[in-house]
């Protein structure tokens, strides 16, 4: 989009706080609400909306970003002028206003967009017999991926096989294994039906990996961001990559990684954190290039964003109209 008037550009933002349908705990956080940054973006009339959720694994969050709308407001219109959106310092945000163009592209093309995209849906950290009232849910989810520190990994397995026998599984570490658990599991792991292992350990150990002797695939997450100086090192330990827009900020930079991937030949997973259904929307534009999507954010809010993402047996269902009003 090019764009010749600034004073036709005009910036808004509120804070956004989501309650969600019960705790999502992974090995290093629990949470009960998440809070985004909504981001109004109107160049030449027209509105495109997006979210911005900032992410304290990755050094980003609300106050920062907040206070830096508040006091660059009109810098921040010439830098989106200039398109050099990648001048924003969080990532977060630069996404969030990639993603406002890309909404004001759609709204100005009166598009329509109905699709049925097959997603994993998680389950977080809970214990055993919270694990098993849960999966009763999901008897015909073809993807279950589940969040697992080192305890109770086998006997959730278990009882994922027993409910959810025709389910592949993505097993979502988020870096808390060592070496030790994986090698001395590695053997009963093989005995499911697991697709991927997402980030077993911490960002830097990955090289770990070539240790195990396995038929596993395994996935990076933490390791495959923008930030990381030695991704290309890094993912060479791994089958498949995260892609989730926040770790990339703009456009550009999101298709170099997907690029980057290709070239190194990752299966590519298409990602998000846990968000509105307005922050899914954003990926809208990368579904072609991905293998699998794990794009079920917006499953764990008790409400979303009105003409939100329906999910039913691990089908995301998107039935959007786009207009020049503004958006949801």
């Amino acid at each position: 989009m090019t764009m010749t008037n600034l004073n036709k550009i005009e910036i808004k933002y509120d804070l956004k706080t989501f309650k969600l349908k019960d705790h999502f705990k992974i090995s290093r956080i629990s949470k009960k609400t998440i809070q985004v940054i909504d981001i109004f973006l109107t160049i030449n009339g027209i509105t495109g909306q997006s979210e911005c959720v900032p992410y304290s694994r990755y050094n980003e969050n609300i106050k920062d970003i907040i206070n830096y709308l508040n006091k660059n407001k009109e810098s921040i219109k010439q830098i989106i002028k200039n398109q050099n959106i990648i001048k924003i310092p969080y990532l977060c945000l630069q996404n969030a206003l990639s993603s406002a163009l890309f909404d004001i592209t759609l709204r100005k093309q009166n598009k329509k967009i109905k699709k049925n995209i097959l997603t994993a849906i998680t389950i977080p950290i809970f214990n055993l017999a919270k694990t098993k009232r849960i999966l009763k849910k999901f008897t015909k989810t073809k993807i279950i991926k589940i969040k697992l520190n080192q305890e109770e990994v086998i006997p959730k397995l278990q009882l994922i096989n027993q409910i959810c026998p025709k389910s592949q599984i993505i097993i979502d570490a988020n870096e808390s294994w060592n070496i030790t658990f994986l090698k001395k599991n590695i053997t009963l792991l093989e005995k499911f039906n697991i697709l991927l292992i997402e980030q077993p350990f911490p960002q830097g150990k990955d090289y770990l990996l070539k240790k195990i002797k396995t038929t596993l695939k395994f996935c990076a997450d933490e390791s495959f961001h923008i930030k990381n100086k030695n991704l290309l090192k890094q993912i060479k330990y791994y089958d498949a990559v995260n892609l989730k827009l926040d770790k990339f900020g703009t456009h550009n930079q999101i298709i170099k990684f997907i690029n980057i991937a290709k070239k190194f030949k990752k299966t590519i997973m298409l990602g998000c954190m846990v968000c509105s259904s307005l922050s899914i929307y954003s990926t809208l534009q990368y579904f072609r290039y991905c293998d699998y999507f794990d794009l079920d954010g917006a499953y764990f809010l008790k409400k979303d964003r009105p003409n939100g993402i329906k999910y039913k047996n691990g089908i995301a269902k998107i039935n959007l109209s786009y207009s020049k009003k503004k958006g949801l």
